[in-house]
């Protein structure tokens, strides 16, 4: 009884021992764009979120349709290259719309980048460059 009792306890600490120590899951918090605007949001001081966030909504009828298309275009490749049979062409073309798509999308939301910078602190703009410095 004594052994079964030991096993039992070793199991449960190697068990809670796994829950506390594993890597916490990462989070995928949108699509791309999404993703990126909450990663910035996350290295600003807290009072400077709300300064960029009011920036992005409100520009982002200045980038919506080239955004729509981006995802439009994405979807095309994803398509091509899950068709059966295979369609190289296909996949090209696509491919090629879409970094058409992504430098038209790039251009339009450069301006919005810019001015949500001004909007934040001098540290806002500081913790964002040595966040990015630690993504590289």
């Amino acid at each position: 009884m004594g052994a079964a009792l030991g096993a039992s306890l070793a199991v449960n600490l190697v068990l809670a021992a796994m829950l506390v120590l594993r890597p916490a899951p990462r989070e995928h918090r949108g699509r791309g764009l999404d993703r990126m605007i909450h990663r910035i949001e996350a290295a600003l001081p807290a009072e400077d979120r709300p300064k960029f966030h009011a920036v992005i909504n409100d520009d982002r009828g200045r980038y919506a349709a080239q955004l729509a298309a981006l995802r439009e275009a994405g979807r095309r490749v994803d398509e091509a290259m899950a068709r059966d049979p295979f369609d190289p062409a296909r996949l090209e073309a696509a491919l090629a719309d879409w970094s058409a798509r992504w430098a038209e999308f790039n251009a339009a939301f450069t301006a919005t980048m810019v001015r949500a910078m001004e909007a934040v602190s001098p540290a806002g703009r500081a913790q964002i460059a040595a966040a990015r410095r630690q993504e590289r």
